[in-house]
């Protein structure tokens, strides 16, 4: 597994990344575009959320047909077009897999609702209901008319949870995979895949009994431990993590513990300030302690941008996304950069509901307006935390729509588009794109001086790394401070440097 290791990857959210035919959506020939952009910047692999045909109540994550692209992106000769001109730029392409549910939409439970008995087992029913809840809010149970039954669905009513105890839906999971192996595909990315050992009637949903059986079966079956793959499993430790990622297993796995920092008692809606001890404390143990191959992230498709949750995206905007990206970027893994945050884009704040259009952030606003939280409370807490900010197009340039599209956006542009944007960036002094062109370029050549032990300490306000070669320091305050360096800077987010004093969100890194 260890070929598997220091490769960086680039996840597009596709809907948002670049439109070539005006209708407001983002597709693979915007994609293909841009592979040069992405060429540029370093990547080894680009990650697609999913483009499997949808009706896209939760933007594609309830798939309807797993072996068709969605028109609204392409066709399938689009997405085999794109595998070969990104292998022409060393490329390769890793596509996300939602192996936990379908969508209703999808034929097997349109046959499952007419009783059939196949397709009737494909899915999990029950006579009545238990206290299972919904990630996305209320109970997990839907009620059928059609079979008068409850199925369960852990996500929205139109995704209906996959029966993985049965033998046959596994095989025609395998099927599929296979499928898109043989066009090229070469990574995966899985979807809630902690999930697919549920055993509801116990109550256990995540990382139950079987989920590590079905694990090596799936891998032996598909990936055969050649592929990238990465699992979705929120807050995974350690030993869970070593159990799922193995020759048998998955390459690597998210765990998240990052983001979840600012979470007060566990509940993202409801946010804290950064406490340094507890980020030295939880990368001591994922840079030292383990000894897999960390997955690497700080942004995705469902977390608000980290510029914005933990650091100063306006008056220090430059620093802050430089100082993000000169720490986990030097840490050993593999690296996942989501799309934006090469340029610093930010949570995008909208001001008014009707400007969301994510499900769970609607349902949470429905939410809070039960308990009588005020508007503004509620508006306050939706533009940190809500998914959209992640998924507002991506910024291209200064023009209309920010170059993502000639036609109506499907979602609302950031309004900072015009100051915020790649055309801007790439050209300025202080480009933050150039700026992980040099990180990941120093990730590809030293990855010797990375690999190594990890000393982190904090005093509240500076982190410091130490390694063999290197040492950093990140202030994540607005204050400056007074502090004693030494040695031939590698990285510095200011243009210049003022001796022993290390200014708001500055960060430094020194050979040693």
């Amino acid at each position: 597994m260890r070929n598997l290791e220091n490769k960086v990857i680039y996840q597009i959210y596709p809907k948002s990344f670049k439109d070539t035919t005006g209708n407001g959506y983002g597709d693979i020939q915007g994609i293909i575009e841009k592979l040069d952009y992405l060429q540029d910047l370093g990547v080894d692999y680009i990650w697609l959320s999913p483009c499997c045909k949808s009706p896209q109540n939760d933007n594609g994550y309830d798939i309807s047909d797993y072996m068709q692209i969605d028109e609204l992106f392409g066709t399938n000769d689009d997405y085999e077009n794109l595998i070969k001109e990104a292998k022409k730029r060393n490329i390769k392409v890793m596509m996300d897999l939602v192996l936990n549910h379908t969508s209703s939409e999808h034929i097997w439970f349109k046959k499952a609702l007419e009783k059939d008995e196949k397709y009737y087992n494909y899915y999990i029913w029950r006579d009545k209901p238990n206290n299972i809840k919904s990630m996305f809010g209320g109970s997990a149970w839907s009620y059928s008319e059609e079979v008068g039954k409850y199925y369960l669905r852990l996500f929205d009513k139109t995704q209906p949870d996959l029966n993985w105890e049965n033998e046959e839906v596994r095989k025609d999971l395998y099927k599929m995979i296979n499928y898109w192996i043989n066009k090229g595909v070469e990574g995966f990315r899985l979807d809630v895949i902690d999930l697919i050992g549920k055993e509801p009637d116990k109550m256990i949903l995540g990382k139950g009994p079987k989920f590590y059986e079905y694990l090596k079966e799936l891998n032996n079956n598909t990936f055969k431990d050649k592929l990238l793959t990465v699992g979705e499993c929120w807050g995974s430790s350690i030993e869970e993590s070593y159990k799922m990622c193995n020759k048998d297993g998955l390459t690597q796995a998210f765990h998240f513990t990052y983001q979840c920092l600012t979470n007060k008692d566990g509940d993202k809606w409801n946010q804290t300030k950064l406490d340094l001890s507890k980020l030295c404390s939880i990368l001591d143990t994922w840079e030292n302690e383990y000894k897999g191959i960390e997955a690497i992230v700080m942004n995705n498709h469902d977390l608000p941008r980290l510029i914005s949750l933990w650091l100063n995206d306006k008056e220090y905007r430059k620093e802050s996304a430089k100082l993000l990206i000169t720490l986990f970027g030097l840490l050993k893994g593999n690296l996942y950069i989501y799309q934006g945050e090469e340029i610093g884009m930010t949570n995008a704040y909208f001001d008014n509901i009707d400007d969301y259009i994510d499900v769970e952030t609607l349902n949470k606003y429905n939410e809070l307006k039960e308990k009588n939280i005020s508007e503004d409370k509620i508006m306050d807490i939706i533009k940190l935390i809500s998914r959209d900010n992640a998924r507002v197009p991506m910024q291209w340039d200064n023009i209309e729509n920010a170059g993502f599209t000639k036609g109506k956006p499907w979602l609302k542009i950031n309004k900072n588009y015009k100051e915020i944007n790649v055309a801007k960036d790439i050209n300025s002094i202080d480009s933050i794109f150039n700026y992980y062109k040099n990180i990941i370029k120093y990730r590809k050549e030293n990855y010797s001086k990375i690999d190594s032990k990890a000393i982190f300490k904090t005093d509240g306000k500076i982190l410091t790394m130490e390694k063999d070669k290197f040492i950093l320091y990140a202030n994540f305050s607005d204050q400056n401070i007074n502090i004693n360096y030494k040695g031939n800077i590698l990285f510095k987010n200011y243009n210049n440097i003022k001796e022993n004093i290390l200014r708001a969100y500055e960060v430094l890194v020194f050979s040693k």
